[in-house]
């Protein structure tokens, strides 16, 4: 007898979940990834809702939450920037209460809803894709020194 596949329908996934192409998992760029800037990434994206890419937050008041020591949030934040998974849309304020804010680069980013973002980011359904890119051809550059 032949094996039967199972059929999936759409109805036995509930709730929310991560947008994660296979095209990114399977890029040489991510294998180099550190253990802390893979949970990140997956730590951002729970944040992710389908239409605030953009407006994510690496916070450490948020993320405090999950686990992260902020010397740790820092280097894996920095490491994600440089290898292009993130961009930074709004650089924090701490004196005002603004978090940094962050875009997913495999994805467009989306209008902000009552945030603004810096200058040099404009809202688009095109993702950056920078993590498949040279840093080169970057327009937005990282915000934080490489930490190695």
């Amino acid at each position: 007898m032949g094996r039967r596949k199972k059929i999936l329908n759409n109805s036995s996934i509930t709730g929310r979940y991560v947008k994660l192409p296979y095209s990114v998992v399977n890029s040489d760029i991510w294998s180099k990834l550190s253990a802390p800037g893979v949970k990140l990434l997956s730590d951002l994206l729970t944040q992710y809702n389908g239409n605030n890419n953009g407006m994510m937050s690496p916070c450490h008041t948020l993320m405090k939450k999950r686990g992260w020591a902020s010397s740790s949030l820092y280097r894996a934040n920095s490491e994600l920037q440089h290898k292009g998974f993130i961009v930074v849309t709004r650089q924090g304020m701490k004196i005002r209460g603004y978090p940094t804010l962050i875009a997913i680069t495999w994805m467009g980013i989306d209008e902000p809803i009552k945030n603004k973002f810096d200058e040099c980011i404009k809202p688009s359904n095109i993702p950056l894709n920078y993590w498949s890119k040279s840093k080169s051809c970057w327009k937005h550059k990282p915000t934080i020194k490489e930490v190695k």
